[in-house]
């Protein structure tokens, strides 16, 4: 390719019957310009065209790392949802266990609670008999008078409700 400066240190012949020389220097330096201004043009496009490729491939390697950024990042979303949804399903069943061994053990309770108040009223009947006999049996050992012992048998059986109340109201006791 020519280069401004090659134009620049061309010369022609000259003969007899040839070009007018002022006319084909003036010719020259105007080629000479425009040349040079075309060829800095060029040059300064080449070296912006290197610059914008060099900039297209380091965008183009950001864009990549980029990419496999995000790839990694899905993955290890999909890996944590994965773990934390394994990690729920062994809590809810640890919670089940624990639920299921409460009611058990509340069953157990229950039970318990029920045998107890049941003896409870065995007891609580077995004393009223035992009670009512040793006051029937008293009655007859120190009253011989009818109406006294009527009297009486009315006292009994008025604290013997009262009992009765106490032992509702106190189970345990």
């Amino acid at each position: 390719m020519l280069t401004p400066l090659d134009i620049n240190k061309k010369e022609f012949s000259r003969s007899f019957r040839g070009y007018n020389c002022n006319e084909v220097d003036e010719f020259l330096e105007q080629v000479l310009r425009d040349y040079g201004q075309v060829y800095r043009e060029n040059q300064e496009l080449r070296e912006k065209n290197l610059r914008l490729s060099e900039e297209i491939e380091r965008y183009n390697k950001l864009e990549n790392t980029i990419k496999q950024a995000l790839v990694m990042a899905q993955q290890t979303a999909d890996e944590m949802r994965q773990n934390a949804q394994r990690e729920a399903e062994v809590i809810i069943k640890e919670a089940e266990n624990k639920v299921k061994e409460m009611l058990h053990q509340a069953q157990v309770e229950v039970e318990k609670a029920e045998r107890y108040y049941s003896d409870l009223q065995a007891k609580t009947a077995a004393f009223k008999m035992r009670f009512r006999s040793f006051l029937k049996a008293q009655l007859e050992t120190f009253v011989d008078d009818e109406a006294a012992a009527s009297v009486l048998i009315e006292d009994e059986q008025q604290f013997l409700e009262g009992a009765e109340e106490k032992v509702k109201l106190d189970p345990a006791g």
